[in-house]
């Protein structure tokens, strides 16, 4: 029962798409016997001609056999390339929904999820994984229906022929199931150690190339070649045991089918010279044998490769397993009026708090200033008002919502975040500041100019038309930001949200994205975390946060008046520019 439950786990979901295709599915299956059936024909009929070829048949009789053999060869032919075809072409069709599946899923799922996971690891399982599944779900209904309905007919024709060889054959092959059944387990548990250490190859690749510039700018180069060599070489052994036990079945299944034949003609030679068959029943014998053989060859590498198949469906099916991010909740038109009452947050797995005791309130079109050192929680705000993470109910509201009443989708079309490491895709500047905008090209400009990016376009090689590299590696840390700033102006949402986004600017182009951001904000709610206090003078309500907790809070005036830590912090940035500025303005 539990072996059932297992199988169903694995294969469950590839089956239920298989039925989809069901007419495909039946018409495969419907020429598997008839291929099957002239298979059969086809050596009872050349062993009867060459017996009566013996007798002294005439050549009438050779005429008509040829051209009933010529027929035969061409349904064969037929049936087999159509049951070939329309299985293999369900197959695929079913590995093409699993993947947009298993992709659509992927998307759903929450971003705590993927902090945990490996992109190598998932890559993998929708890769090699799937296709391992669609083996079984194509080429083992085609090869299994085969052996189905070759084995047990062509048996039964040997039988009538002879009984005792046929058994002696029969328990042979007996033997041989016998030996692979004892493989099975090694070989599941090899299979899977091999799809794991794939895996892991395909993490340490992905990370290997994304982060070269770290790699060659650290010398890093031969320690990371040899930690991705001890990978491949772990992949190595483990797919190196998976084909000597592999080889071991093939051998198996070719020694054993040769053994069989070899006795069967030394017996059955005998017998013809005895008179006790004739030589057209010897063929017929030798002819079902080799016929019988290539479908038990078959069936030989079908459980070879089935553990493999069955650990990819369950890898599979873990994917499916995990809970997607809700979709309920309401969706009523949001305007940004936040308000956070007591929020203490703690990261799963965490031992200590991210957010302690947090509540602010903040109107709609109010401007928000977050800030404090490294790993005081101004990221993690934000990423609770996006509901990356859930926060604890009756803590974050918007509009009056608490954010565990509202869907997802309508509180992320609330903000635009632009943060302080943006992700950029391998495609123009253009197409990705206007990803996120259902028309992109009416407002570019503006959002390009207000971001200050406009700026860098004469050294670029074709302006917005550049292609960024992946992940904009071609650009620099402060245009990377700058683009994304673009990218979120350019949605017109109520709300922005800037996590630390002009970090990597210099201080003339942050006083003119400031300009250009005052002129785009067009009313919209704004959270800006920063460590340069000069980006939040002019907020409604600046809280500044330490291990957690809000130490200060206030307009720029009343912390300043204050003499905490805020205004210790703004009259050292103060001092430093004003050093700056006057040492560039020294001849």
């Amino acid at each position: 029962m539990a072996w059932t439950r297992s199988i169903a786990r694995a294969f469950g979901r590839p089956t239920a798409l298989l039925r989809r295709h069901l007419g495909l599915v039946l018409i495969g299956v419907l020429f598997v016997p008839v291929h099957a059936a002239v298979s059969l024909w086809m050596p009872r009929l050349l062993g009867d001609a060459l017996d009566a070829l013996q007798a002294g048949g005439s050549a009438t009789v050779l005429a008509d056999t040829c051209k009933l053999l010529a027929v035969l060869a061409l349904v064969e032919s037929g049936s087999r390339y159509l049951s070939r075809k329309t299985l293999i072409d369900a197959s695929r069709l079913v590995e093409q929904q699993l993947k947009h599946d298993l992709v659509a899923h992927l998307q759903r799922l929450p971003i705590a999820w993927f902090d945990r996971s490996r992109t190598g690891d998932l890559t993998s399982r929708l890769t090699q994984d799937v296709e391992l599944v669609r083996f079984v779900m194509g080429p083992l209904l085609l090869h299994g229906g085969s052996t189905l309905c070759l084995l047990p007919p062509g048996l039964w024709l040997m039988a009538s022929m002879d009984v005792p060889v046929t058994l002696a054959s029969a328990g042979v092959f007996g033997l041989l199931f016998v030996g692979m059944r004892a493989l099975m387990p090694r070989l599941h548990r090899w299979s899977k150690k091999s799809q794991e250490a794939i895996g892991d190859v395909s993490q340490r690749a992905q990370e290997d190339f994304a982060g070269i510039r770290v790699v060659q700018q650290f010398a890093a180069v031969d320690r990371e070649r040899a930690a991705l060599a001890t990978r491949n070489r772990r992949y190595l052994l483990a797919n190196l045991r998976l084909v000597r036990l592999r080889s071991l079945l093939h051998a198996m299944s070719h020694s054993t089918s040769g053994v069989v034949m070899l006795g069967v003609l030394l017996v059955g030679g005998h017998q013809v010279i005895d008179g006790d068959l004739t030589i057209g029943q010897l063929f017929q014998f030798l002819s079902y044998l080799a016929l019988l053989t290539f479908p038990l060859e078959i069936l030989g590498w079908t459980l070879a490769t089935m553990p493999r198949a069955y650990a990819a469906g369950i890898r599979i099916a873990e994917l499916f397993e995990v809970t997607p991010e809700t979709a309920a909740g309401a969706t009523p038109a949001l305007r940004g009026e936040l308000r956070v009452t007591g929020l203490t947050f703690t990261y799963p797995g965490a031992e200590r708090p991210a957010l302690q005791d947090v509540s602010f309130t903040l109107a709609p079109g109010q401007k928000l200033g977050l800030t404090g050192p490294v790993g005081s929680g101004k990221s993690t705000l934000l990423a609770l008002l996006l509901r990356f993470y859930d926060p604890p109910r009756g803590t974050v509201f918007v509009d009056g919502h608490d954010v565990l009443d509202l869907r997802p989708e309508a509180l992320r079309a609330l903000f635009a975040l632009a943060p302080q490491e943006p992700f950029l895709f391998s495609d123009t500047v253009a197409a990705n500041v206007g990803f996120a905008a259902d028309e992109p090209s009416a407002e570019l400009s503006a959002a390009v100019a207000a971001a200050a990016l406009d700026q860098d376009l004469p050294q670029l090689h074709q302006g917005l038309d550049t292609i960024v590299g992946e992940r904009g590696v071609t650009l620099s840390g402060g245009q990377r930001q700058r683009v994304s700033l673009a990218r979120a102006l350019l949605t017109e949402r109520p709300g922005l949200l800037l996590d630390d986004t002009l970090s990597a600017v210099d201080p003339i182009t942050e006083r003119r994205i400031l300009r250009g951001l005052a002129e785009q904000r067009r009313g919209r709610t704004l959270l800006v975390a920063s460590h340069r206090l000069s980006v939040l003078t002019d907020a409604d309500l600046i809280l500044v946060l330490e291990r957690g907790r809000v130490r200060e809070h206030g307009d720029h005036g009343a912390l300043t008046a204050q003499r905490g830590l805020y205004a210790a912090a703004f009259r050292r940035q103060s001092e430093a520019a004003a050093l700056e500025s006057s040492s560039e303005d020294a001849p």
